[in-house]
């Protein structure tokens, strides 16, 4: 009788189908990550554009929340009081003019916080958007319908083709004379939207770019653009990466 055979693996085979499989999972891990990593940035950035966006849509669409409870001085200021020592909503002088929106010093910070101005009523009407609102109108920032969020997924606002962080303003008023929306813009931490109303903040383009998380790998930064002389969230853009200014 013939010598039987036994078909079947060698353990060199073996070792060879475990490695090229342990290779071709680590390679999909990897890949997977990456892309993970890469729509976690892309959200980041349209929620960054989001929020700022929603800024306009509450100026736009203004709700008073103010009870007898807050007061506002001739200064623009607002402070809570006792309910019998307050002002009934609609009768004191401060209207709700907008937001003030702040990225902070470490660029993962971001807040936003009701604009009132108190209108002199000794003033007279100025010819322009930005007269009217520097002469007849001190601004101040009130505590109440504030917001705070940070930017999603570790990322952080960065100046262009840099990494060091952007803190940066925006105050965005609806123009008691003509009901016309303003956005003016500052670098830093602007804490008195009075020192905000010059023409010079209104003409300048803010690109707001956008770092990943540490250990990220996201190819081009994209940025999130606010449009010179913006008046609306249409013109809070994000850029194609060949129109970014982050890295070029």
């Amino acid at each position: 009788m013939g010598a039987k055979t036994q078909n079947g693996f060698t353990i060199i085979e073996v070792m060879l189908f475990l490695a090229v499989t342990g290779m071709l999972a680590a390679a999909i891990l990897v890949g997977s990550g990456v892309a993970i990593g890469q729509q976690r940035y892309r959200d980041s950035v349209s929620s960054l554009q989001s929020y700022i966006q929603q800024q306009y849509n509450k100026s736009t669409n203004v709700t008073n929340d103010r009870d007898k409870k807050w007061n506002c001085d001739s200064n623009g200021t607002v402070t809570e009081v006792d309910a019998s020592a307050g002002e009934a909503r609609g009768t004191s002088d401060c209207v709700v003019l907008g937001r003030l929106v702040t990225v902070d010093a470490t660029g993962t910070n971001l807040t936003s916080a009701v604009v009132v101005g108190y209108h002199n009523p000794n003033g007279t009407a100025q010819a322009s958007d930005i007269d009217e609102i520097a002469t007849n109108y001190k601004l101040g920032i009130a505590p109440i319908d504030k917001d705070d969020e940070s930017v999603n997924w570790g990322a952080q606002v960065v100046k262009p083709k840099t990494a060091t962080p952007m803190p940066i303003t925006f105050l965005i008023v609806r123009s008691p004379l003509s009901g016309a929306m303003l956005t003016f813009s500052k670098e830093g931490v602007q804490t008195n939207p009075n020192g905000m109303i010059d023409a010079a903040n209104m003409s300048v383009q803010r690109d707001l770019c956008v770092n990943a998380d540490a250990g990220s790998f996201v190819g081009r930064r994209l940025e999130v653009r606010v449009e010179a002389y913006a008046t609306s969230q249409s013109a809070v853009q994000i850029p194609t990466e060949s129109d970014s200014v982050c890295d070029s």
